[in-house]
């Protein structure tokens, strides 16, 4: 049978027959149907039917998207043996590790000086407390190793706790008692003020306790500028401070009472004299903007109280005093002082507010690289204690004039920059029996620790007792 053909152009058709029984009374039993097609549409076509053979096309699911192939896994090159099989050998014996031994501590409370150099646990009744005023990223770190908050008393603990049980025994003034914990990096500043807050917490002391100042100051939270107040409000950062100081003074804030009025901008009417400060600080989610001005008035609240002694402790307390990494809107940093929170906490440092029975207490970290010590602090508390190697005073940096008047009447209290022997002792002690050594513990062992980390605390437990987890 002859095949007609197209030669028009560079395309040339080519016949295709496909037999198809005829549909019509007229044609043939035989008869066959002639399809032309395109040399261009027939090499697509064999294309397409040599990918479907191959699979290599791309498969797509009901919506349209590509399905991505499987992965052949590759079977490991080593397995694991059965441990029925391991058992008869005895290099692959493990020693079960004995469980962390339940000691009992007497409870930080009642310090002498026969408690220098032991290990104190804290108390139970200020746990609530202590978790809602939150704690220091390093000291964090170490009790949610431990089974229970344990602490070891120091010579300068037993200190600090004088101090405080002098101001609470004479009912002297904040303007008195605003002290700095300086020392090398790693001294145990933060621990110390944690004592601090300890003690005054199992002794019925109003408690403000900032554990990480720096998070006022880093740009965390948001900000506006006030009109009234001339400075930025954190609406977010003192909610936070108000949550946590209602939850850990409960039983006191809820027999004061406001002694003025308070009107706020934006309330549906002021606040009346005689409110509960407990009910005062509950402020609604929806109400957040409220926060900065009820900080205020608390801390107005607390300036004349004297039933109780008012503490205001800072951890980071160096963050204060650099550049915050806020912006104005020319885009230039924001002073700390400028900020409403950061300010009210540096005047009561500076003692342009007091608390007519209370103390101010600090806690400078020098390993923050982006808030460093700055040189007003150096100037005022002492650059010898605050870096491991000492130098001279710059006379040609410019320094803050605002901020030194800020630092008049701050003293500085250096922590020791190593632990004695009884000490060193007790924080050993205290790892040993919650299971926290790798290796048997033995005297060898704890001078070892001892000397390679001069006796830092840090160090000493992080490098030196906890290091044998890691070999």
């Amino acid at each position: 049978m002859s095949l007609l053909a197209s030669t028009t152009g560079r395309s040339i058709a080519r016949a295709t027959t496909l037999l198809i029984p005829s549909s019509t009374s007229t044609s043939s039993s035989g008869g066959v149907t002639v399809l032309l097609e395109s040399r261009r549409y027939a090499s697509r076509r064999r294309a397409h039917e040599k990918a479907a053979k191959k699979k290599t096309g791309v498969q797509r699911d009901a919506m349209g998207n590509p399905i991505a192939p499987k992965k052949e896994r590759t079977p490991p090159l080593f397995t694991p043996l059965p441990v029925d099989q391991l058992q008869p050998f005895p290099v692959f014996e493990v020693e079960a590790r004995p469980a962390p031994e339940e000691t009992k501590l007497p409870i930080f409370r009642k310090l002498d000086q026969h408690s220098v150099g032991k290990a104190f646990q804290f108390s139970n009744d200020a746990s609530e407390a202590r978790k809602q005023l939150g704690l220091p990223k390093s000291v964090w770190k170490e009790f949610k190793l431990l089974a229970k908050p344990v602490s070891v008393v120091r010579g300068i603990t037993l200190d600090a706790v004088n101090m405080l049980a002098k101001v609470q025994r004479e009912s002297t003034s904040s303007l008195d008692t605003r002290v700095v914990f300086t020392g090398r990096s790693g001294s145990g500043k933060s621990y110390l003020l944690l004592q601090a807050v300890e003690w005054c917490l199992a002794h019925g002391w109003i408690v403000l306790y900032i554990p990480r100042a720096v998070n006022l100051v880093n740009s965390t939270t948001p900000y506006h500028y006030d009109l009234r107040t001339k400075t930025f409000f954190q609406p977010e950062a003192a909610y936070q401070i108000l949550h946590r100081a209602r939850v850990a003074n409960a039983k006191t804030f809820k027999g004061l009472k406001t002694k003025e009025s308070l009107t706020i901008a934006g309330a549906a009417k002021p606040i009346p004299a005689g409110t509960i400060l407990y009910d005062l600080l509950d402020i609604p989610r929806e109400q957040l903007a409220q926060a900065p001005i009820i900080l205020g008035t608390l801390l107005k609240e607390l300036e004349g109280h004297t039933a109780n002694p008012v503490l205001l402790a800072i951890d980071d307390f160096q963050a204060l005093f650099n550049k915050s990494l806020y912006r104005d809107p020319h885009f230039k940093p924001i002073s700390t002082y400028h900020l409403h929170t950061p300010r009210l906490l540096l005047d009561y440092t500076s003692g342009r507010r007091s608390f007519t029975h209370g103390a101010v207490l600090g806690a400078l970290t020098s390993t923050d690289p982006k808030f460093p010590i700055s040189l007003e602090l150096q100037d005022q508390l002492g650059a010898e204690s605050l870096s491991r190697q000492p130098s001279a005073p710059e006379p040609y940096v410019l320094r803050s004039k605002i901020l030194g008047e800020y630092l008049d009447g701050v003293k500085s209290v250096e922590v020791p920059k190593s632990l004695s022997v009884d000490e060193a002792g007790s924080v050993f002690e205290v790892w040993m029996k919650q299971r926290m050594l790798a290796s048997k513990a033995h005297d060898e062992l704890f001078m070892a620790r001892y000397v390679e980390s001069s006796g830092n605390p840090r160090d000493f437990v992080w490098k030196g007792l906890l290091s044998t987890l890691s070999t």
